[in-house]
């Protein structure tokens, strides 16, 4: 479809989501039936073995083999449900809105705003994928996407979700970006190298940003911040779409630091460094 989605953020930052064409859409979700249906076929055959010749006779016996042979169909309804309806569910939890056939297409389903799906919107948009694939092959939720914008299915609706596609990925080292001159920091601590180590424990690392207040800094810009860090390592970001981003985010961060990041930029602070050291400052200090 090729078209994009801008959500603002109140830190003034715009993020702009390529919408999951249905094609693709389609193909993500072929990919992952084909996978279902050979889970199936195994479990089937799995069971069948067990069962044996048990299974025959409660299909050609009497009153109480025919009360048998109900109990193994419900039993296979009820394993079909279960591993149709959790292979979505569970994937898209550990995944974080992906599945097999979604990651093969780079797609990805997200909350309306932005934000990662959590198990309760995989749940639900999950449990109404069972209307959206009625009469046949997800008629209604076809029907549904070709109506909305969006292109969003009956599940998507219920649970305020989208599907997006990923925009193309980067090696970690191009998103890195070399420490400024010393003649140029205004802090007499040397500026981190991005990332910061991992293997630094919480509590340990120095202070980046001595006697700077970040008393106005909310829970929601150091999860935006994290979030947008953690995608950069990931190599979900481009390196110029990532500058972008960190510039906006941290110019609204800085100002409620009562600063101006251009005094930052002016002395050869990157938007990213600044960024994690905003993290690690507020590791560093316990807060």
């Amino acid at each position: 479809m090729g078209e994009q989605l801008t959500i603002s953020t109140p830190e003034q930052v715009a993020f702009h989501y390529e919408m999951a064409g249905i094609g693709s859409r389609f193909v993500a979700s072929l990919l992952d039936h084909l996978i279902i249906g050979a889970a199936l076929f195994l479990v089937y055959c799995a069971l069948l073995s067990i069962l044996g010749t048990a299974s025959l006779a409660s299909v050609t016996g009497g009153e109480e083999a025919g009360a048998g042979a109900y109990l193994v169909i419900a039993a296979l309804v009820l394993i079909t449900f279960l591993i149709f309806w959790g292979y979505f569910v569970i994937f898209e939890i550990v995944w974080q809105g992906r599945t097999p056939g979604k990651r093969a297409g780079r797609l990805r389903v997200l909350r309306r705003s932005g934000q990662p799906i959590g198990a309760g919107e995989a749940v639900i948009r999950n449990l109404v994928r069972l209307v959206d694939i009625l009469p046949g092959f997800y008629g209604i939720g076809l029907i549904c996407m070709f109506i909305d914008k969006d292109a969003r299915r009956l599940g998507d609706f219920a649970a305020n979700t989208i599907v997006v596609r990923e925009s193309d990925q980067t090696r970690l080292r191009d998103v890195r970006v070399p420490e400024p001159a010393p003649t140029y920091n205004p802090y007499t601590y040397p500026q981190p190298q991005y990332p910061y180590a991992a293997s630094n424990t919480p509590g340990s690392r120095p202070d980046p940003l001595p006697g700077i207040s970040l008393r106005n800094v909310t829970p929601d810009d150091y999860r935006l911040i994290r979030e947008m860090l953690e995608r950069v390592r990931r190599g979900e970001i481009q390196h110029e779409r990532a500058q972008e981003l960190a510039s906006r985010l941290a110019y609204g961060v800085a100002a409620r630091m009562g600063h101006d990041f251009r005094e930052w930029r002016s002395r050869g602070w990157d938007p990213l460094i600044f960024l994690e050291s905003v993290l690690n400052s507020r590791e560093a200090r316990g807060d």
